[in-house]
């Protein structure tokens, strides 16, 4: 049904101010732009990976998956129809609706994709996945599973953070108990460790250093490298994200730094980076 996370939207005071970082520094494309919203590709030929849109500053304007056709669409937005969720807008292609916590959620299928890959030199390839954080993490997982029919690949012990998978990719959404609803962190995949780490020092040239990384997480398997935006989104370079299969028998780790990052180089996940993770609700200056 879903097949796989296409692209996230990410709500600032001014897109504008935020596109050199994205574009310059951190490696991605422009496709569209208007007064209110840009959007990014990445390396690979999905349409775009990152919306930025006028709005409220560290809010999560939306998620985009894709889906296997329009009988996935049907299927689904028969699924919703009995849930208590707010549906926005539906076609035999695409279904827009909020979940539970009132997070703006599209699928849809059929969507144009660019005949070639980027010729840029460096950046991300594609989205890898988005963490969010959810006030009732019983009721998202249910959600989740249950209707959108992710599978869960791993946890952390007492589902601390539960990662969840539409297809041979260890997770695509994970999600994390929070005080509030909100964005915990997008993560952007590369080719490999040696990427994430020309990634590193582009970025430290540029400025912006790692402010949890480099290492290498144990759920999933994936090379790390955690930063800043301009605006104070956290965001990651990953690499190496494990593929599961059928059989894949899901595991609950223990929560602990080891786990983390097993590699040990990360430095260790700080107050302040957990404080920016956490996100809380934006309160103007």
């Amino acid at each position: 049904m879903i097949t796989h996370l296409r692209s996230v939207e990410i709500h600032v005071t001014n897109p504008a101010e935020l596109l050199p970082f994205y574009a310059d520094v951190w490696g991605l494309a422009v496709v569209e732009e208007t007064d209110d919203r840009i959007r990014l590709r990445g390396r690979g030929t999905e349409h775009h990976v990152l919306t930025l849109a006028t709005g409220e500053e560290h809010r999560l304007g939306g998620i985009s998956l894709a889906a296997d056709g329009e009988r996935g669409i049907a299927k689904l937005t028969d699924r919703l129809r009995g849930e208590q969720v707010e549906l926005l807008s539906t076609s035999d292609t695409r279904v827009e609706f909020l979940d539970p916590e009132g997070r703006r959620i599209e699928v849809a299928c059929g969507l144009p994709e660019h005949a070639a890959p980027s010729p840029k030199a460096y950046g991300p390839d594609r989205l890898s996945h988005v963490v969010l954080n959810s006030v009732d993490l019983a009721a998202a997982k249910d959600f989740y599973t249950r209707v959108l029919g992710f599978q869960v690949s791993d946890t952390y012990e007492n589902d601390q953070m539960v990662f969840l998978r539409c297809n041979r990719q260890h997770h695509c959404v994970v999600l994390a108990p929070g005080k509030w609803t909100s964005l915990n962190h997008v993560a952007y995949e590369v080719r490999d460790t040696d990427e994430v780490m020309k990634a590193l020092g582009r970025l430290r040239k540029a400025g912006f250093d790692t402010v949890w990384g480099p290492g290498r997480h144990g759920p999933g398997g994936n090379v790390f490298c955690y930063f800043l935006d301009p605006a104070g989104n956290v965001i990651e370079y990953t690499a190496e994200l494990l593929e599961v299969g059928d059989d894949w028998v899901p595991g609950e780790w223990a929560r602990t730094p080891e786990n983390a990052d097993v590699w040990g180089t990360g430095g260790g996940i700080t107050p302040a980076v957990i404080e920016a993770m956490s996100n809380p609700p934006w309160e103007p200056a």
